[in-house]
Order: structure tokens, then sequence, then C-alpha cells
């Protein structure tokens, strides 16, 4: 014993001297878990405690945390493949250790604030996989992207989040997809991992794992879960459904997206859904099963009903990327000198559905249930920039006759009144912990100060509200990726040719969607 604690010494000392040695306890004894201020204060290097759980041939480094989304990841001989996918071993491959307190902590926080705007899992079945031993290999995957999650949103464990992400990208990649549940977890993953990489990578990287969560939803043909008339009477059944209909609106609404802002086809046919709307929070957590609309009967309904948060942010995001398919019509129309009829008609017909639809969310939710809830913040935030673009898609109208001459004027009216509508509901945006804002509230903010900076040389009025929404940007910096590139640059004074063919982040994209 003597001599293998002689050696163990020897070992260490071949190490850097200055090196603190990783201790979960005092990691979590630093920080408080209330506190929302981001600071990163402990960063974890290479310590002795790793190499307890190393092969005696391999010492395993804990990287270097200032390097965000740019770990290198270690070669295959480097870890035991027992390490990275068997049992309850949670031995990262980037050589981090999570021992139990800390992983119940990540639960926790992904449930308090990433589940407000993703709410996809169901916290009993979690808890009750979680509590199966050995777990499935697919939900460490779908653990591992929660943490990921959770730490992003975190002062308290926010050094932990690259190596949460690359841990979670080589359990993904050495998983197999067997069966129904292994493919849900799976695209549960993607769908975190995805959003994560919107908030923190570009915007490439973040497509291209939201097309891996969108494949195998088309797989499981989530599309139409719906499809028959059996309705699900027991717990078990009904929320296995739910999670699955969850699943699907979430890779729906993050296709649209992605497509959108991409200007590609929009992968999930609209007309193939024959899955109803997800229920309310309370009925999924509890287990009360709740028969849903489908969206055409709540896009069609002349007198639409009071709808939760999540089902709503799903009707908003379908009528922004109509809107944007419409306006994209209007500019092939343009171009050819043949803007038709059926095209004032489809026009007159998405507005009269937005109207409707804005006109009901501000009837059930008032500025109270906006406040407290950053899904209805969002939702309201798309529901006026889908406003925006109908405007936009209205400038294609000949103004021929008086009737598109005073349809055209109206638009036009219409659309600084919106643009003010969002840059007061970004007004309501301090009420809101920075770690519980929805990771999208960028797009609509963005949108809205490019029209402001368009809007600028013809209104000199707007300058209090150009201030107040660039702020707002400013604000989220720190915790969201999506203000971090292109908030000082000024588009209303460029061409489009002054800006990149290949935008390399999403506000480079969104320069030039405006632009056009």
């Amino acid at each position: 014993m003597s001599a293998m604690s002689t050696a163990l010494e020897q070992r260490m000392g071949e190490q850097d001297h200055g090196a603190i040695p990783f201790s979960p306890n005092a990691l979590e004894s630093q920080f408080n878990l209330d506190d929302t201020t981001v600071k990163d204060t402990a960063r974890p290097r290479a310590s002795s405690s790793i190499s307890e759980f190393s092969s005696p041939a391999e010492v395993v480094h804990l990287p270097d945390m200032n390097n965000a989304l740019s770990l290198a990841m270690p070669a295959a001989s480097q870890l035991p493949i027992s390490n990275i996918i068997q049992g309850q071993n949670y031995f990262g491959v980037t050589g981090l250790v999570l021992p139990p307190l800390t992983r119940a902590d990540l639960d926790q926080l992904f449930f308090d604030r990433t589940n407000i705007f993703l709410p996809l899992i169901q916290q009993y079945r979690y808890f009750q996989r979680s509590k199966t031993a050995p777990a499935s290999t697919s939900h460490m995957c779908l653990q591992y992207a929660m943490w990921t999650m959770a730490a992003a949103l975190s002062s308290q464990f926010h050094h932990l989040r690259d190596a949460l992400y690359h841990d979670t990208l080589e359990r993904l990649g050495n998983s197999a997809v067997e069966d129904d549940i292994s493919r849900l977890e799976h695209a549960q993953a993607w769908i975190l991992i995805a959003v994560y990489e919107f908030m923190q990578a570009p915007f490439q990287r973040a497509w291209i794992s939201a097309g891996r969560a969108i494949r195998l939803v088309q797989l499981m043909r989530l599309n139409e879960i719906d499809k028959t008339t059996d309705l699900e009477a027991d717990f078990e059944t009904f929320l296995e459904k739910e999670e699955k209909r969850r699943m699907f609106w979430m890779a729906f609404c993050l296709d649209r997206c992605s497509c959108v802002l991409e200007g590609l086809p929009l992968t999930l046919n609209e007309q193939e859904i024959s899955t109803r709307l997800p229920c309310s929070e309370d009925a999924f957590q509890s287990g009360t099963p709740v028969i849903m609309p489908f969206l055409p009967e709540v896009l069609t309904a002349t007198d639409p009903n009071m709808l939760s948060p999540f089902a709503e942010s799903v009707i908003f995001t379908t009528l922004w990327g109509r809107g944007f398919i419409h306006e994209r019509q209007s500019a092939t129309d343009h171009v050819f000198s043949n803007v038709s009829k059926e095209f004032c008609e489809r026009q007159l017909w998405l507005d009269d559905i937005l109207s409707r639809r804005i006109q009901r969310l501000q009837q059930d939710y008032v500025a109270a249930s906006i406040k407290v809830d950053a899904m209805l913040l969002y939702t309201s935030m798309i529901a006026q920039t889908t406003v925006l673009l109908l405007c936009k898609a209205a400038e294609s109208i000949p103004q021929v006759t008086p009737s598109n001459h005073e349809l055209v004027s109206r638009y036009q009216r219409r659309a600084p009144a919106a643009a003010k509508e969002i840059v007061r509901l970004s007004q309501y945006l301090p009420h809101f912990s920075f770690f519980k804002v929805h990771p999208f509230t960028p797009i609509p903010l963005f949108l809205c100060r490019q029209f402001l900076l368009a809007l600028r040389c013809h209104d000199g009025s707007i300058v209090d509200e150009l201030h107040i929404i660039t702020e707002a940007l400013q604000e989220l910096k720190g915790i969201n990726g999506l203000c971090q590139s292109q908030l000082d640059i000024d588009f209303s004074e460029m061409g489009l040719s002054d800006l990149q063919e290949s935008p390399e982040s999403i506000m480079e994209f969104f320069g030039n969607y405006v632009a056009a």
C-alpha cells in the first residue's frame, strides 16, 4: 500500500505544480444556485481526482474551459470504450466527472429553466428511466444534452457547458438507435443540442443538428401520431403519445426557423400533419389526458379557443413560415411582373387569420401573464414579426386601383405600429432572469431593429424605440450568442451586395434577410 501511495505521489508530482485539484464538493460550495449573474470564476483543471478514474497508462486532463466550443476531442485510444457508452458510468470523454449531487442539480436546473421554452420532457417518465440500472446509452445521451443546456443557463455550472457539450456529441456518435424509445431520446437530445448551438455556435452547426432531429422525427412518423381515432385513456399511454407530440412540434418549429432563415424549402410538410397540438404543461406533467385540436382546425376557426403558450407558439410559428413563403412568392411574381389575383387573396387570407389569432392571444393572456411567461413573450413578439413580414409582402401589390392603393397604404401604417409593439414587449424582458428568456427572443428583436433603422431616415421620432431595442439586445449578449454578431452594423445604409454570400452567424443572415 505504501509503495502504491509513493508511486501515485510521484506521478502527481509530474503534473503542473500549480494545478488546482478539481473537487466536486468545493465546486458546489463556491456558487449560489439562485445567483443569476453570469460569472465563471472557478475553472477546473487537470487534477489528481481525474487519475482515480483513468487507466494507469493514460491520464485524462480536464480541458481548458476558456476556449468556448473549441475543445480538442481526445483520441479514441485515450479512453476505454466502457467509459463512454456502458452502464451508469458518468465519466465523460473530456475527463469531466459528474458526481450524483451535481447531476441532481443539473436535472433540477433543466426543469426550472430550460423546460420553460423547450417543454419536451415529462419529469415523472424521465426520473423513472434515470433510476433504471444500468441506464440505456440513448437515455444517457438525453441526460448529457439536458445537462448541457442546464449548464449553459446557470452561473453555477456555466464553466462545465463545453465539456458537457462535447461529451454529449461523443455519446450520440457511439449510441445505437435500436427502437422507438432510443429514437425518441436521440431526437430529443439533438433538439437540445441544436438550441444550445443556436445560442453558442455558428448557425450552420445548429442547423445541421436540427436536421438530425428532424430526420429522426420523420423516421418515427411523428407527423401522424393521431392518424387513427384511438384516444389514449390511461396515464402511461397518454404520456407516451404526448411526449412524442411535443417532440414533433418542437422539431416543426425548429424546421420553420432554420429553413425559413436560410431560405430553403421546408422539410416538414404542413399538409401531411395528423398530430394534435400539444396540451397544457399542467396536463402534461400531471398525466391528465386532454384531447387537443389539429392545427388546421385552429387556423380556420372563426372564434378560436384559448390554447397553451406552447400551442400558441406553434400556431404563430406556422403563420410566420406561411408568411415567409408568401413573401418569397411575391418577390418571384414581381420579377416576372405577374402579381396575380391569387396573391392578393392569399395576403388577405393570411392577414385575417393572423389578426384573429393576435386578438385572441391578447384577450386570453393579459400583460400580467406575458410578464411571467417567457414563451408567451416570445410568441407575442413572433406574432408582430409576422405582421412586419406581411407588410413587406404588400409592397408587391400593384397600386393600379383605388382599392389596391388603400390596401398598401393600410399596411404601410401597420408596419410601424407592429415594430413599436415589439419595442413595448421588449420592455418586459427585465421581469425575467437572463437564464429564463426564450433563446430565440433575439430574432424578433433584431428584425424589429432593422426595420427601425430603415425607418429612421423617414421618421426621426423613433430614436427612442431604436435605443430601447438595441439596449435589449445588448443586455442579452452575455448569455445568448445570437446577440453577439452584427449588433453594431447599420444595414439600412448598405446594399445587398455589401452583405456576405454565406453568412457565418444567424445575425449575418438577418442582414441578408432584411436587406432583401
